[in-house]
């Protein structure tokens, strides 16, 4: 590096070009870490979790701990300022649900003809199991992200899946979650049923199966 640049009169000096030698390495070290300084550009490079962790504490990122791959953790940290400069809009609420990869409907009081200033939430999940505790957590960050007027009237979570089931002509089937829909159900490797677990309060659901 140094080497490469430096004029030929220093080069003919033994002792310069020794030191130009010798620093030449530990620069080449400083050159080879700048890219590790260049984080905000490329977060979606980034693999390491606990990087990304430190990113989201900086950001205060609310809701991180309902991130359940790499990827939407990634897209926290990213659309971090954006949601904090929308934060008590509706805009906000829609775009955090997105970035955890929920679909979310929401419905303000004036599209259902209910109570002024209140609102309902319809969240459907495909990749990851609807539980009490993650509907707490939910409700927890949609206010964070609601303005101080609105109140969340209500919250409707559903899980839905796809398979195909062994079952008899109007048969009802009580279950809280789909791994134990699973073992009630004799499961088959060809075609699918669509249906969805859903709850407003608990992750108890009765599914009526008719034959097809």
């Amino acid at each position: 590096m140094l080497k490469e640049t430096a004029p030929m009169n220093l080069l003919n000096d033994p002792i310069m070009k020794a030191l130009l030698s010798a620093a030449d390495p530990e620069l080449q070290k400083v050159k080879e870490q700048i890219i590790n300084v260049i984080i905000y550009p490329r977060i979606d490079e980034i693999e390491d979790e606990s990087l990304l962790d430190l990113l989201a504490w900086q950001f205060h990122v609310e809701g991180y701990d309902l991130a359940k791959t790499i990827e939407e953790k990634r897209n926290l940290v990213k659309n971090a300022i954006e949601l904090h400069r929308y934060k008590g809009t509706k805009y906000a609420i829609q775009k955090i649900l997105n970035t955890l990869n929920l679909a979310g409907k929401i419905e303000e009081w004036f599209e259902y003809k209910g109570e002024p200033y209140k609102f309902k939430i319809e969240i459907a999940s495909t990749n990851r199991q609807i539980t009490s505790e993650l509907r707490e957590k939910l409700i927890k960050l949609i206010n964070e992200y609601k303005n101080e007027r609105s109140h969340l009237e209500e919250i409707l979570l559903s899980y839905l899946t796809t398979g195909s089931f062994l079952f008899t002509i109007g048969q009802t089937v009580e279950i809280e979650t789909f791994a134990e829909c699973q073992t009630d159900l004799e499961w088959l490797a060809s075609g699918s049923i669509p249906f969805a677990i859903s709850s407003v309060a608990e992750t108890e659901a009765t599914a009526v199966m008719e034959a097809i």
